[in-house]
């Protein structure tokens, strides 16, 4: 009976905490004015309308950080995969060391890098933002073109022996 009694106390005190816990992040939401993770679209930078800008930077920056991490799982989520099947393999091949310095860099890309790609996103679709997929199909096309421009002509000097190694 004791038993019982202690474990009702347990499972009260466990959803008590619980309760606690929930409460207190959704109040600092509120407070801080934090976006909700299945409000979040990850800017393109292609498309204006994908852009969304806070006057809060600590706001911005959440922002940012959940719309990379949503880009990775989400748009990439079979090259996450790979690679962490590849990271948990070295992991396992090597030493525990290099389990630690992996993270480490992961959790580095993620808090740093991947905020700072949907700033440049973000920059780029407003700087482009009067461009339409005519435009960008146009630029794409004189790109294609040019790079292979590029390469006849680097194929010509490597045929014709122009500054390369003499024999």
């Amino acid at each position: 009976m004791g038993i019982l009694i202690l474990l009702s106390i347990a499972i009260v005190a466990i959803f008590a905490c619980y309760w606690l816990t929930v409460g207190a992040f959704r109040l600092l939401i509120r407070l801080l004015d934090l976006p909700k993770y299945q409000d979040v679209v990850v800017p393109s930078k292609y498309d204006f309308k994908t852009v969304v800008e806070f006057n809060n930077p600590l706001t911005q920056y959440v922002y940012d950080l959940m719309a990379g991490f949503k880009h990775a799982t989400e748009d990439s989520g079979i090259k996450l995969g790979w690679s962490f099947v590849f990271f948990v393999a070295l992991g396992a091949m090597a030493s525990f060391v290099w389990v630690l310095i992996i993270a480490v860099i992961t959790l580095w890309f993620l808090l740093w890098a991947s905020p700072s790609a949907m700033r440049a996103a973000r920059w780029r679709a407003k700087t482009f933002k009067d461009c339409t997929a005519e435009d960008w199909h146009k630029t794409h096309l004189w790109t294609m073109k040019s790079e292979l421009r590029q390469q006849e002509m680097a194929s010509a000097i490597r045929r014709s022996g122009v500054g390369g190694l003499h024999r």
